[in-house]
């Protein structure tokens, strides 16, 4: 079963190989990435899925075994590619001399991981775009939302007036802001900051709780005073 199932994944990678040797000079696959993006622009997928009789924008096979839906934020136009042709699509980019990424959601982090194990720097995970949709998409799933998302957000929705979906958004983003207690993040000096957000409030925090058991045992008795425990630290 095991020898099988390798057969199975080797034969799928050596057609995809094949398919990107055969179409890497194809005039019209570059006509159409032309049509598609423009350098600059930022393409999302915005969805993953399997199996239909859909045709691939680019090489134009049919039925799509894994399904990759890009979306060009900035023409809003959206194609549907089959795996091997994401990663033909960022070699082409290469070519022009674009850097740029195809990006995803949180929730597609294996099949960017994917696409990297086979040609790397393919795809990223999406931090933020000037897009309400994006957006949108984003603060659906704030589970999936670092500090650096929510404050881009936040900067982004407050120039909109009252009564606007941009507006609601704002509302949603700076309830996360206020929850996770991101403002005192941005109290902390900069020096001190890790990668780790959540984990820099915890510590902002405890040296705050430290500070406040310290005075309290330096000015008065220990008979006037009730005895700190650290289960009493607000964090």
């Amino acid at each position: 079963m095991f020898f099988a199932i390798f057969k199975i994944v080797n034969k799928k990678t050596c057609v995809g190989s094949e398919k990107i040797m055969a179409l890497k000079n194809n005039d019209k696959f570059k006509e159409k990435l032309k049509h598609f993006w423009r350098r600059g622009d930022e393409v999302v997928c915005t969805r993953v899925f399997r199996n239909s009789n859909n045709e691939c924008y680019f090489c134009g096979n049919t039925p799509i075994e894994w399904h990759h839906v890009l979306l060009n934020t900035i023409s809003n136009q959206i194609i549907d590619v089959e795996f091997s042709c994401v990663i033909l699509m960022k070699k082409m980019m290469e070519e022009i001399g674009s850097s740029q990424k195809i990006l995803f959601f949180p929730k597609y982090t294996i099949e960017v991981d994917h696409l990297n194990n086979q040609y790397q720097g393919t795809a990223d995970i999406i931090e933020f775009i000037c897009n309400i949709d994006i957006i949108r998409r984003l603060i659906s799933n704030p589970k999936d939302l670092s500090y650096k998302q929510v404050r881009s957000i936040l900067d982004y929705t407050i120039k909109f007036e009252g009564g606007t979906e941009e507006e609601e958004i704002f509302h949603a983003a700076l309830d996360l802001y206020l929850d996770r207690k991101y403002y005192v993040y941005e109290m902390i000096d900069d020096h001190k900051k890790t990668n780790n957000v959540k984990r820099d409030i915890e510590n902002y925090f405890r040296e705050e709780w430290e500070k406040y058991k310290y005075q309290d045992d330096k000015y008065y008795p220990e008979s006037c005073t009730l005895k700190k425990k650290n289960d009493d630290c607000p964090f």
